[in-house]
């Protein structure tokens, strides 16, 4: 227990309870809230959500260059619960794309702050150890968020507002846990870390703390001359492809499979929990079969299952529940195995450093969140859901045939 306790620091509360709000509840609740609008509205909605991640440069900017941790942590907790105990007020299309801009920016400033509590206080033989138990109390954190977005998912105003609450009780917790670190002697910066919770918190921790740097995009010739350049065109359709479905996952149920919000959310939940388990497996297979072959099974699984998921449209109504439910099951814990393996093949394919590996790697991952959010969103409204798990075995599909045409020498060698 002691040997335990010594990776583990008060902070990690503030995100576990931001975990609960960006990655648990937010993803149910708000497609939720503006389902009466219509699909196209839902993607729109969540693409400007994702948005704000890319602001993550502009905070990691602030903490490094003017020590402003603290005050980049409380302004971005506070914009968002803010946000989010509005959101049910205002019912506007217009103004509601406006509160998700400004929750989607809260939360990537909340997010900057979490991996330099860490690189910039502890040496740096500690920081995969430290990481990798925060991401696990952040991905917890998620788990509870779906469970608690199931038991509001009727409810949902009370359910923003609570989660509102909980966005200060976030805010209080940190007042008292979180200090600006002392500056270091040298701008420092974390390698690689696997996202050890669902992919769609697109504007978690992981996804702020490597920047997105031109120079890098510059210097590898992204399109035409490497490997990880054109493994990140591959990863951009399987982001993509994903993303369409959680954008919709809880409005997409009901109206597939008539499974309400309650009892998808709560699968969704048990599907997380079980892949946070899974993530030490994946690593030690990807280092015993290679990154690239578990890439590239993983990717298989998601787009089999997205074909299945299709054809159970086709099946009568009041069978195709518990089935739905398992291959999304599915779908979110072949994340553990896709999460390990692209991290590590992009560290390994890198040819510029690690560092900006992984932020062109966030990067495309942003903007795949983005475009499948309006196209899943678009593909809904004009050709109905049922077309949806099309899409993203389409789009993963290409993904894969990328990965395996067009890299396949240096994949297999990764």
């Amino acid at each position: 227990m002691n040997k335990l306790y010594r990776w583990l620091s008060p902070w990690y509360i503030v995100y576990t309870l931001f975990g609960t709000i960006a990655v648990g509840i937010v993803p149910i609740l708000v497609p939720l809230s503006v389902s009466h609008a219509g699909a196209g509205s839902i993607g729109i909605i969540m693409a400007v959500l994702n948005l704000g991640g890319l602001f993550a440069g502009v905070f990691g900017f602030l903490c490094d260059r003017l020590r402003l941790h603290r005050a980049v942590l409380f302004s971005g907790l506070g914009v968002v619960a803010a946000s989010i105990a509005l959101f049910p007020v205002f019912t506007g299309l217009l103004p509601r794309t406006a509160l998700a801009l400004f929750m989607g920016i809260g939360m990537a400033a909340a997010s900057t702050v979490a991996n330099l509590l860490i690189v910039e206080v502890y040496p740096k033989e500690q920081w995969d150890s430290r990481i990798g138990w925060f991401q696990t109390f952040y991905g917890f954190g998620q788990v509870a968020g779906l469970l608690l977005a199931g038991l509001f998912s009727s409810r949902i105003s009370t359910g923003l507002f609570i989660t509102s609450a909980l966005g200060l009780v976030a805010l209080i917790v940190a007042t008292y846990t979180v200090h600006t670190p002392e500056r270091p002697p040298a701008p420092v910066r974390a390698g690689p870390a696997v996202v050890k919770h669902g992919e769609w918190g697109i504007n978690g921790p992981d996804r702020s703390h490597h920047h997105f740097s031109i120079h890098a995009a510059r210097s590898i010739k992204l399109v035409y001359s490497t490997p990880l350049g054109i493994f990140l065109i591959g990863w951009l359709f399987v982001y993509a492809g994903a993303a369409g479905i959680f954008s919709l996952y809880p409005v997409l149920y009901k109206a597939l499979f008539n499974i309400s919000p309650a009892v998808s959310s709560v699968g969704f939940a048990i599907a997380a929990a079980v892949g946070l388990f899974l993530y030490t497996p994946s690593g030690r297979l990807s280092d015993r079969i290679g990154a690239a072959r578990v890439l590239n099974i993983a990717i298989l699984i998601r787009v089999l299952a997205f074909l299945c998921l299709w054809l159970l449209t086709f099946t009568a109504a009041g069978h195709t529940g518990m089935a739905s439910l398992l291959l999304f099951g599915v779908i979110v814990m072949a994340w553990s195995p896709l999460s390990v393996s692209s991290v590590a093949f992009t560290a390994s394919a890198s040819s510029i450093g690690e560092g900006e590996a992984m932020g062109l790697y966030n990067a495309t991952s942003s903007a795949a969140a983005i475009i499948g959010s309006l196209a899943g969103g678009g593909i809904a409204f004009f050709a109905g859901y049922r077309i949806v798990p099309l899409f993203a075995a389409v789009l993963l599909s290409i993904g894969l045939i990328i990965n395996v045409r067009f890299v396949k020498s240096a994949l297999w060698k990764a």
